[in-house]
């Protein structure tokens, strides 16, 4: 079984249940929208509930899971990557319908949370001991990137939501391939290395698949559609790299 005790089983199938219940709703809206921008978003209210709750029951399932972690330290950081993922749910469910009206900074500041999110991971799987301290040189890369988008979008050349996607697509893909080659270096045990591994990659796609249904176009475009067929599998990639990179961090069954 993936997750050992009874309560990580309940938290597993209740966040099976509510990914079923968002994918027949999200399924359910664009047959009767019709890829219609407008009316799949009002339409999706209940979405935005049901994906804050799978957010947060995930982070619960990482402080829950990695009480039997082949490293506290590794456990440690795993368990700060994933407040700030709720955070960055929380900023793209819950705070879209407190303050409807701030829909870009709901989006900017989700994102935001998602490159500290990707920060945390770059550390994580950088490590090459439980006392290795060193500082990640993608930092540094990333820093310029940061800084290139700022510049742009003071400049005027691009907006805040574009200058923000840009440079969080520089944390996804460092930490990706962060993600690939770092457990490699025998800090991890294969088993979890793999997890990692794999975790990582389902998250880049899970991203594109973001990136896709931010995409906008005429009602009934395939531009639309593509945008929200997107959208409809976004979850499916989402739920299992959570799980894999929580269970990347426990200790493997002798």
């Amino acid at each position: 079984m993936f997750f050992q005790s009874l309560a990580q089983r309940i938290f597993f199938f209740l966040i099976a249940a509510l990914l079923l219940v968002t994918t027949g709703k999200d399924w359910y809206d664009f047959y009767t929208c019709d890829a219609v921008g407008q009316c799949l978003s009002d339409a999706g209210v209940l979405q935005l509930y049901t994906k804050f709750a799978m957010s947060f029951l995930l982070t619960a399932l990482a402080f829950l899971a990695t009480n039997r972690a082949f490293s506290p330290r590794d456990a440690k950081f795993l368990r700060i990557a994933f407040v700030f993922s709720l955070l960055a749910d929380f900023c793209f469910s819950k705070l879209k319908i407190l303050v409807p009206d701030a829909a870009t900074m709901s989006t900017v500041l989700g994102i935001v949370f998602f490159m500290a999110f990707q920060t945390v991971l770059i550390y994580r799987h950088s490590r090459k001991s439980d006392s290795d301290s060193q500082f990640p040189k993608v930092y540094w890369l990333l820093a310029v990137v940061t800084l290139a988008a700022v510049i742009l979008f003071a400049t005027g050349v691009v907006g805040l939501t574009v200058a923000t996607v840009l440079a969080y697509a520089a944390f996804v893909i460092s930490s990706t391939v962060v993600g690939i080659l770092a457990p490699r270096n025998g800090y991890y045990p294969v088993p979890n290395a793999s997890l990692i591994r794999w975790g990582m990659v389902a998250f880049f796609f899970g991203d594109v698949l973001v990136g896709l249904s931010m995409l906008s176009g005429e009602d009934h475009s395939t531009v639309q559609a593509v945008s929200a067929v997107a959208n409809n599998f976004i979850w499916w990639v989402y739920v299992p790299a959570q799980l894999m990179l929580i269970r990347g961090a426990v200790e493997s069954e002798k």
